[in-house]
């Protein structure tokens, strides 16, 4: 079922985020072009997977305490039943591939660099395990390998005629795209900023901090970025914390929806 979600999901999403914004007819004649029909499948798949979950979810009431799929199923702001697969859709994409990939990168990029796992490990020391995510330098980790390899993009219509800095006038409709690879690694920003360089967050500049907004801005960023923080920490904190890490062998980085690791190999040893 995760293949099968994760195959339907880059359909719709391919077809409703990015075709849909560059061609605008393309919705009007959805019904003679085959890919239209597919994706339109695909998203009736996506919300068969979520109704079967939230079945499963009623069935077995008393092991679901406490989760988010029992906020989302006992929410007031979801009434109807499509509203609340629409939510749990949303926040099964926000917790998958994206975040897997941020983990992956951070991962990759403490092994090539002992001395910053190292410190990382140092600084879990005097802390409860229930307390590791509140690490100052597990912070700056995470934060700079977000900067260095942030796994996604910002895709929106803009709502009003916009003037750039250069006097270039984006029309209203205009399909624009925040490349966050390119804002997290601008040289007037940033110094050295293809290195992995986590003390440049201990005291940042007031550019640094209005330049880093890995989950987008605005009333349409990112929902579920609580939940991805959450297992980012979570998950970085342990690994870090029980094992030492070494790159075995580099891959590649590849992007479609999302830009992710291919192929990288890592050591772990037990500390």
């Amino acid at each position: 079922e995760k293949d099968v979600f994760g195959h339907e999901m880059k359909l719709a999403l391919t077809e409703f985020t990015l075709k849909d914004m560059i061609y605008p007819l393309r919705g009007l004649l959805g019904w003679f072009i085959p890919k239209r029909r597919r994706a339109q499948a695909a998203s009736r798949n996506l919300m068969l997977l979520a109704t079967k979950i939230m079945n499963a979810y009623r069935n077995k009431e008393p092991s679901n305490k406490g989760t988010i799929l029992q906020l989302i199923m006992e929410s007031e702001a979801f009434p109807t039943e499509e509203e609340k697969a629409a939510q749990l859709i949303e926040l099964l994409f926000a917790g998958q591939d994206t975040t897997a990939y941020s983990i992956a990168f951070i991962l990759i990029e403490l092994a090539r660099s002992p001395n910053e796992q190292k410190k990382l490990r140092e600084s879990f020391s005097g802390l409860s395990p229930e307390n590791w995510t509140s690490s100052k330098c597990l912070q700056r980790v995470v934060k700079e390998g977000m900067r260095l390899h942030p796994v996604g993009r910002s895709i929106r219509k803009a709502g009003r005629d916009i003037t750039t800095s250069k006097n270039e006038v984006l029309l209203e409709g205009s399909i624009c795209i925040a490349n966050f690879l390119l804002l997290f690694r601008n040289p007037d920003v940033f110094q050295e900023p293809d290195m992995f360089l986590p003390s440049r967050w201990e005291e940042p500049s007031r550019e640094m901090l209005d330049s880093f907004h890995p989950f987008s801005l605005g009333k349409q960023n990112c929902v579920g970025q609580s939940l991805a923080r959450a297992e980012v920490f979570g998950i970085i904190a342990r690994i870090c914390s029980e094992f030492e890490l070494s790159l075995e062998s580099e891959g590649r980085i590849d992007f479609y929806l999302t830009m992710k690791p291919v192929g990288w190999r890592l050591r772990a040893r037990k500390v």
